[in-house]
C-alpha cells in the first residue's frame, strides 16, 4: 500500500499514478463529496469481484458508478428522461441514480461526484470506475485516508487529500421505472427531487 499525501501543486501527477494501478486492476482509495470511498475500474471483472472481497459484501448487490460526464449517460442506460433531468439539476453533486443499463434488464447505478479529485480521475480515466463507500459491509465508513489504511490494507494507493467523511452518503433515487423511487436519503432531500420533477410533468 502506498499513501500518497495530495495537493494542488501534484493533483495531476497523483491521477497519473492513481489511473495506472487501476488500468491494471489495482484498488485504489480517495475522498468524495461525501464520504471516503474505494475504485476500480469498472470494466475489469477481477478488479470489481476485489472490491466485493474486500468489503465482504454480497456480490449481487450492484455498485455505483462514476461516470465521465452528464453524456456518459447515454452509453450505460435507456429510458432516461428522468435520469437526464435530474442530472442536469444536480450533477456534480450528491444524488445517485438506478437506471436501467443499455444492453440487459439489469438496473445499475450512476453517479458525477462534486469532487476535484473524484471528477478528474474518472474523466482522466476516460471511463466509468466503480466507486464505493469505504467501510466493510454493516460497519461505518472509514473517516479518513489513516482509518481507511487500516481497514483495507490490501489497497494499493490513498490519494490522502486531508478530507474527513461527511455524516451523509449520497441520495438514491431509482428513476428506472414509471414511479420514482427513493432508496436512501442522503445529503439532498427527496423532496427537491420531486419538487423538480413535478414542475416538468
Amino acid at each position: 500500500m502506498k499513501i500518497l499525501k495530495v495537493n494542488p501543486a501534484n493533483l495531476s501527477s497523483a491521477i497519473s499514478e492513481a489511473i495506472e494501478i487501476l488500468r491494471k486492476g489495482g484498488v485504489i482509495a480517495h475522498s468524495t463529496d461525501t464520504v471516503w470511498g474505494l475504485a476500480v475500474d469498472a470494466g475489469n471483472k477481477k478488479a470489481v469481484a476485489k472490491i466485493y472481497r474486500l468489503k465482504q459484501s454480497d456480490s449481487t448487490k450492484p455498485l455505483l458508478l462514476n461516470l465521465p460526464s452528464k453524456n456518459y449517460l447515454n452509453k450505460v442506460g435507456r429510458k432516461l428522461c428522468k435520469a437526464h433531468l435530474l442530472a442536469k439539476t444536480f450533477w456534480p453533486g450528491s444524488l445517485s441514480l438506478l437506471i436501467m443499463a443499455k444492453n440487459s434488464d439489469a438496473k445499475i447505478g450512476v453517479r458525477l461526484p462534486d469532487h476535484a479529485i473524484s471528477n478528474l480521475l474518472v474523466r482522466r480515466f476516460g471511463r466509468p470506475l466503480i466507486t464505493t463507500s469505504a467501510n466493510l459491509t454493516g460497519s461505518k465508513v472509514a473517516e479518513n485516508a489513516k482509518a481507511v489504511a487500516r481497514i483495507f490494507p490490501a489497497v494499493d494507493l490513498i490519494l490522502d487529500d486531508g478530507s474527513i467523511s461527511k455524516n451523509f452518503a449520497s441520495t438514491l433515487v431509482d428513476v428506472s421505472g414509471k414511479e420514482v423511487q427513493l432508496i436512501r436519503e442522503g445529503m439532498i432531500p427527496f423532496r427537491k427531487i420531486l419538487q423538480k420533477l413535478d414542475r416538468h410533468s
